[in-house]
Parts: C-alpha cells; sequence; structure tokens
C-alpha cells in the first residue's frame, strides 16, 4: 500500500513521529554544536597540545571572539541561501564543519586552534536557524509552531547551560568521540530527515531594513558580547563556580517566558534599565572579593535580557520572519560582540580594574539605545 493511499489516520501517526524525530535529532546535534562553540571556545588553551605558558588576558578571550566572528558570518547565508536547497544540506554543512573542528581541537598550533573556533562559529552559524526552521516545518502541521517553538529557543538556553558544566569534564581524549558523533550525526540529518517547509523566498531586505531590529541588535551587542567574554575570563582563574553563577540563570528561561504577559513596565523601557544595571555590576569586577556575587546576579540579569530581546524582536516582525531576523539579530549582535570582547581584554589586561570601569561605562552607554526606539511593545 502506497504512502498515499493509508487512512488519515495511520498518516497523522507517521507524521507525528517524524515531528519528534526531527525535534530530538536537532537537539541533539544543537548539543554537540554548543559544547564546541562555546564549552571548547572557553577552554581552548586547557585541551590544546601547546606547552603550558601565562597567557596575558585578551588571549583568554580571542578564542571566544574568533567563534563567534564564525557564527556572525554563515548565519545569513545559511538562513536566506541554503535554506532554498533544503534545511537539513545547511545542518549537514554544520555538523560536518563542528566535528571536523573537534576531531583536531587538540592541536599544537595556536593559529590552527583559531582557525577551528573560527570552524566551530560556522557550524553554529549553519545550523541554528535552518534546524529552527526544520523543526517549525514538520510542527506547524500540528498547529504547534508557538511551543516548538518557545521549546527550541529554550534549549538553546539550557544548552548554553549544560555546555558550560560539561566543559569542566571535557579532555583532549572526549573531544575525538564528540567529533565522531557529530559526523555520524551529520549522515543520519542528510539521509534519515526530509523538509516538509522549505521558504523559497524571502526578501533579505524586509529584515535588514527594519530600523527597529537594528538597534535592539545593536543595543543587544554589549551583554552578548560581555556576556560571552566573562566565561573564558572566568575560567582562567579557574573559578568553576563562577562559571556555574553565570550561566545556571539560563535555566529559568522557561519559566520566565511563562509569565512574560505579566509584566507592568514596557519592555524597552525595562531592557533600558536591565542594562544600565548589567554595566553597573561589571564596574566593581575588579575587586576579587566581589566578584562571586556579582556574577551570580549578572547571570540573571542577562538571562532577562536575552529573553526579553529575543521577544521584543519576534514581535516587531511577522510569523513568517521570526527565524530569520532571529538570524539578522545574533549576526549585528556577534559581531559587535566579538569586538567588545576583544577590547574587554585589553582593558582589563592593560587597566586592570579601571578597565572593568570603562566597559561597565560602555555597557550603560549602549543602553541609552532603547530611548531612541519608539516602540512601546
Amino acid at each position: 500500500m502506497g504512502f498515499n493511499n493509508r487512512p488519515i489516520e495511520e498518516l497523522d501517526t507517521l507524521v507525528i513521529r517524524r515531528a519528534y524525530y526531527v525535534l530530538g535529532v536537532s537537539i541533539a546535534g544543537l548539543s554537540l554544536i554548543m559544547i564546541n562553540w562555546l564549552g571548547l571556545s572557553t577552554i581552548m588553551f586547557g585541551i590544546m597540545a601547546i606547552k603550558r605558558v601565562v597567557l596575558s588576558t585578551v588571549y583568554y578571550v580571542v578564542p571566544m571572539a574568533t567563534a563567534m566572528i564564525g557564527f556572525a558570518v554563515t548565519q545569513l547565508p545559511a538562513t536566506f541561501l541554503l535554506s532554498r536547497v533544503g534545511n537539513r544540506v545547511s545542518m549537514f554543512l554544520g555538523l560536518l564543519l563542528n566535528g571536523l573542528s573537534l576531531i583536531f581541537s587538540t592541536t599544537s598550533s595556536y593559529h590552527t586552534a583559531l582557525l577551528l573556533r573560527f570552524l566551530a562559529g560556522m557550524g553554529l552559524g549553519l545550523y541554528l536557524m535552518p534546524s529552527l526552521l526544520l523543526i517549525l516545518g514538520w510542527w506547524s502541521i500540528r498547529g504547534l509552531t508557538r511551543w516548538v517553538q518557545v521549546a527550541y529557543l529554550s534549549s538553546i538556553t539550557m544548552l548554553m547551560l549544560t555546555s558550560s558544566l560539561a566543559m569542566m569534564g571535557i579532555t583532549q581524549g572526549t573531544v575525538l568521540y564528540l567529533g565522531i558523533a557529530s559526523l555520524v550525526l551529520a549522515i543520519l540529518v542528510l539521509f534519515t530527515m526530509k523538509d516538509a517547509v522549505i521558504i523559497k523566498s524571502v526578501s533579505i531586505m524586509a529584515v535588514m531594513n527594519n530600523p527597529d531590529v537594528l538597534m535592539v541588535s545593536i543595543a543587544f551587542s554589549a551583554p552578548w558580547g560581555v556576556y560571552l567574554s566573562l566565561l573564558p575570563l572566568t575560567m582562567n582563574v579557574g573559578n568553576y563556580l563562577g562559571i556555574i553563577e553565570l550561566t545556571a540563570p539560563l535555566a529559568l528561561t522557561p519559566l520566565l517566558y511563562r509569565f512574560r504577559h505579566s509584566l507592568k513596565v514596557e519592555r524597552r523601557k525595562l531592557l533600558f534599565y536591565l542594562t544600565m544595571a548589567l554595566g553597573a555590576m561589571i564596574m566593581p569586577m575588579g575587586l576579587a572579593k566581589a566578584q562571586l556575587f556579582i556574577l551570580v546576579i549578572m547571570g540573571f540579569i542577562f538571562t532577562l535580557i536575552l529573553l526579553l530581546t529575543l521577544y521584543l524582536v519576534h514581535e516587531l516582525v511577522s510569523p513568517i520572519l521570526i527565524a530569520q531576523s532571529t538570524g539578522y539579530l545574533f549576526t549585528v549582535s556577534s559581531i559587535i560582540g566579538s569586538i567588545i570582547g576583544v577590547v574587554l581584554g585589553y582593558a582589563v589586561q592593560y587597566f586592570g580594574a579601571l578597565g572593568w570601569v570603562f566597559i561597565g561605562i560602555l555597557m550603560v552607554v549602549s543602553s541609552l539605545i532603547y530611548r531612541m526606539l519608539k516602540i512601546t511593545l
């Protein structure tokens, strides 16, 4: 009996099974990529086969900044171009690059290691939005697009947490197996998954010409760049507890999203106040005794900023442009954020406690962008 001749009840069951399969495999692939992009970029010098030397502060930030650039330069091509030939093709390429980056991560060459960090970023850029589009294509059949979108975005924040925790157990031996697993999963994605919906033509200008989305992306760059740069800087002093404090609040994302409509303050104003507060919390980071207390508050504030930023951008565009606008947000934020991260490294290296004050002031200044927006969502 052919597929088209099966009873509607059986077809419905097959669609649901396929939808769950797509969701599960997509999150599994994202897990491997996040461990590489976030985790290994944070502890690159801990797994490289290089002579142990004392590195300056900026060197610990550069791998994360390089991974952010790789992420940024591939997001828009993956979302707007590769989606035309199928989202699973882009996901396959992302997992392939991720696997190669993992397998060769223990190189003894610093410049090769940076190239691998760039490939790790490319892997995430090729994978993130196409995988979301693939999932939405399958689950939209059941009218569950909003639920699955929230579940997937929540999984991203949860994977940031689990990736930061996993880095404490990653060794030179485990990265090889993670790389092989990524290559195997790439083959599964290419040959066992199908596109339910492929967006053939979406105007890039429909997203890029929205001034509010651009301004929100620029404003988000400072929190995004500083937060990601704090992870390797924290690991530099062996502060595993600090890593947990920075990332643990991300686990609250599903709960915070659940009560998003309870906010009595305009989101634009709330983002303004939160970004200013994050800048104020960064200023005393040069005082070692205050860091543990500050990190947990900073982690919570950043979680709120990330959630509100995503929600605000999604409210500014039509549903068909959600994935594209999210990709555009992270593209702009990662480019500017990587620069801010390097500036952070140099500022702390050469000015010490005053460097943290400078970065805090930069964050406060960036919050003024929200005052320029006319939106009232």
